[in-house]
């Protein structure tokens, strides 16, 4: 009877010893896979993949190749028009300048255009105004690319064997032969095409060259700059001057004597008093 009771008993606790250490055992694969699970997700969240990262790479080189390209572009656009505000200037002060010159000059000077060689594909290649003791040339040169170079030359005269040599016959001379002693002072570049027109009022149309004796009433001048759509064209009007006398009367009868000049000593003007002595 205890025999039996106590081989009931200890088959009873070993199923209970067996119940329990299955449940251990599946308790421990359990904790063991959520800690696994939790593992994974932290792993997945605190990095990338690489090909998230090719992504993200592309993305960027896309962005910064838009911002290198809209930068390109405005550096350039600032360029074309720092460069077509500096054009105008600089037509501007051309103007002013020959304008300044051609209506200011002295009496009995002269007006003439010139070809040098065969042109350099122009007609004329520029004018020369003065006089006989300084003579100021306005010549256009093509450059290396095609375009042309205004520049400005002048000249004084000089005394050979005692006389004195005309200013606008050398500077025409150095100018036409190209002479590489020439002092030049270059006032636009990049020039695409100009021309030099004239006109006598007692004339019905505009001349391209001018070898008269006596001066054009109108001169003009037309140029187009590179990177101009149209030429930009300049008007200049000659003034007739010629020189003058002024009759002085004297006691002896009426003198006559050039403007500026000195009156003879000793007389007077009419109702006047007589004027002082120059030593």
């Amino acid at each position: 009877m205890n025999t039996r009771f106590s081989r009931k008993f200890s088959r009873k606790r070993t199923q209970r010893s067996q119940r329990t250490d299955l449940k251990g055992r599946r308790r421990f694969f359990s904790t063991s896979l959520c800690s696994l699970r939790s593992f994974a997700a932290d792993e997945s969240a605190a990095g990338f993949t690489l090909f998230e990262m090719m992504i993200t790479l592309a993305i960027f080189i896309l962005l910064a190749a838009a911002v290198f390209g809209i930068l390109t572009g405005v550096l350039q656009s600032t360029s074309t028009l720092q460069d077509n505000q500096n054009h105008r200037d600089q037509v501007a002060a051309l103007n002013a300048f020959l304008k300044k010159k051609l209506s200011e000059m002295p009496a009995q000077s002269t007006l003439v255009s010139y070809q040098r060689g065969d042109g350099e594909g122009l007609v004329q290649n520029g004018i020369i105004f003065g006089n006989v003791n300084l003579a100021t040339a306005i010549d256009a040169k093509v450059q290396a690319n095609g375009y042309y170079t205004l520049r400005l030359a002048t000249m004084p005269s000089v005394t050979l064997n005692g006389q004195v040599q005309d200013a606008r016959l050398l500077l025409q001379q150095s100018v036409t032969t190209d002479d590489p002693s020439l002092a030049w002072t270059p006032l636009i570049t990049d020039i695409k095409t100009l021309d030099w027109q004239f006109l006598d009022f007692n004339q019905t149309v505009w001349v391209e060259l001018w070898n008269s004796s006596t001066n054009p009433n109108l001169v003009e001048f037309s140029m187009q700059p590179a990177g101009d759509l149209l030429p930009t064209s300049m008007y200049f009007w000659l003034p007739k001057i010629n020189t003058i006398t002024l009759n002085i009367p004297g006691q002896g009868g009426g003198t006559s004597s050039p403007v500026g000049s000195r009156p003879p000593s000793g007389t007077r003007p009419p109702g006047g008093v007589a004027p002082p002595r120059i030593p």
